[in-house]
């Protein structure tokens, strides 16, 4: 009885590890063609899977490009969120430069990550790729900043 199931158990277990991978736009689509024959359904998972095949920098780039120049202006300097935030809490952190978008957690730390564009070096220069703000014991212990 425990043998009969093995090899079933198996074989599932290898097809599953099979994985496709999708080089470009053109594959999907006709993967897609192949699999369903229905030239709608393929467009409208084109649509939905489109944003889903994009890296974090290409949603990155696609956010800056939609900035205008007064959303550019507006952006807080680094400087001002390194000297600022040291010490505060997680609700003056929120109202400062918003609801993070990612919270990670590792030992006592809890760390908010921003991807999307808060603040930049200077007036000319392009916006941060990301901030992080470290907290430790729900005070801001930290600010890293990635460089565009």
């Amino acid at each position: 009885m425990k043998q009969s199931l093995i090899i079933p158990i198996m074989v599932l277990s290898l097809q599953c590890a099979k994985t496709v991978q999708v080089k470009n736009q053109e594959n999907l689509f006709e993967n897609c063609m192949k699999t369903f024959k229905d030239e709608d359904k393929c467009k409208e998972f084109m649509s939905n899977s489109a944003r889903d095949i994009q890296t974090d920098e290409e949603r990155r780039e696609e956010a800056l490009a939609k900035l205008t120049q007064e959303q550019l202006a507006g952006l807080k300097l680094r400087k001002e969120i390194k000297d600022t935030l040291p010490g505060k809490n997680g609700n003056f952190v929120k109202e400062f430069i918003g609801e993070p978008d990612e919270i990670k957690r590792g030992g006592d730390r809890e760390y908010w990550v921003y991807k999307r564009p808060i603040s930049k070096y200077d007036g000319e220069s392009l916006p941060d790729k990301e901030i992080t703000v470290i907290f430790r014991r729900s005070f801001v212990e930290k600010v890293d900043a990635k460089k565009p």
